[in-house]
């Protein structure tokens, strides 16, 4: 299995690519107010999902081999959560900062301390909590994007107990319902971009569902499927295009859009993974899939507080187009820096004190 890591850089390299499409997105989504119509990429909250799908093609690839080795389930718990959890107490310590000193406050704001302590125990252990004052009904409404990191443990639990003794065949038998029951939900809200709030929470694991266990049976199937191949530009720019779709339908949650956005996640984001990793790279691009996948994590768990501030100053202040325009475009260079900060000046550190200390890895 080593020596198919090169082999799926470009898979790497995608990931960096949704996830500066998230940042777009949500810069975006506050200067159209929410409308998708109004976005540059309308459907660019589907990043999410394709993250999703090719969580469960590489946790397989990453894992399978490691269980069939005799890893048990401490040192799996223990290398997903050195994996994923270091950048959470940043993350929250970010969304703690913006949200309690920050300006352009709403009046009702003030927590007490025992608020503030619930809400900030419950954040690091990305558990959900009561909604901020101000934050709509977001369930993780300090740093939005870790409601989709809730959702990723779950997946992972699930494949530590279930998925992972599943034969190929019982994994896609559970696929083409989880699929189903996304496309319904999707025609039902007009939108697969939901599961971030109590009012839709329920839609989180079925976002979660189709797209995690179809990519760990693509992974499974992968050697027996057709090696088709189209390098990291052709694949961006399809993932590109996609996204910046127009809204399908008559209004902005017809129930046409939501089934089109499903077909992207249930047809669309396979196929790119299926591309992706049957495609190889050559030295430069190599090297650019390395960047985009490293900063992929960083970028997308740390850059939504400041979305929330930004949402913050056009909702509260209602400030002029002219003023608006320049910190939109700076808004992006600016949290990929700081993505870039998050890895090297704590990410990458933290988790090499913490592979040497509880796996023995250098």
């Amino acid at each position: 299995m080593a020596g198919e890591r090169a082999h799926f850089e470009v898979l790497d390299g995608l990931r960096g690519v949704a996830a500066l499409l998230v940042v777009v997105f949500h810069v975006n989504e506050i200067l159209s107010l929410g409308d998708p119509r109004g976005n540059v990429f309308p459907h660019g909250a589907l990043a999410v999902d394709f993250f999703f799908c090719l969580s469960g093609f590489v946790v397989s690839y990453a894992y399978d081999g490691r269980w069939a080795r005799g890893m048990g389930l401490r040192e799996f718990a223990l290398r997903r959560l050195i994996r994923l959890h270091p950048l959470v107490l940043p993350a929250t310590v970010i969304g703690v900062l913006v949200y309690a000193f920050a300006p352009f406050r709403g009046p009702d704001w003030n927590m007490d301390a025992t608020h503030w302590a619930t809400t900030i125990a419950l954040a690091l252990l990305v558990l959900p909590y009561p909604t901020l004052p101000g934050r709509f009904d977001d369930t993780h409404s300090l740093d939005g994007p870790t409601w989709t990191l809730f959702q990723e443990y779950l997946g992972n639990i699930a494949y530590a107990l279930m998925l992972r003794h599943l034969s190929p065949r019982a994994l896609l038998a559970l696929a083409v319902p989880a699929g189903i029951g996304l496309a319904a939900g999707a025609a039902h809200y007009g939108t697969v971009s939901t599961g971030f709030g109590y009012s839709n929470w329920w839609m989180a694991e079925v976002r979660l569902a189709f797209p995690f266990i179809f990519g760990l049976w693509l992974h499974r199937v992968l050697p027996s499927l057709p090696k088709l191949r189209l390098g990291l530009l052709p694949l961006a720019a399809i993932m590109i295009a996609a996204l910046a779709l127009p809204v399908m339908g008559p209004d902005a949650k017809a129930a046409s859009n939501g089934l089109f956005e499903a077909a992207l996640v249930i047809v669309l984001f396979p196929a790119i993974v299926l591309l992706g990793a049957h495609s190889r790279v050559g030295q430069r691009t190599l090297a650019t899939c390395s960047l985009l996948g490293r900063l992929s994590y960083p970028l997308y768990i740390l850059h939504y507080p400041f979305i929330y501030k930004f949402a913050d100053w056009v909702i509260l202040t209602t400030p002029s187009t002219a003023s608006v325009i320049p910190v939109a475009l700076a808004l992006p260079p600016a949290l990929i820096a700081l993505g870039w900060a998050g890895l090297k000046l704590w990410d990458e550190p933290v988790r090499a004190r913490l592979n040497a200390a509880l796996l023995g890895k250098r």
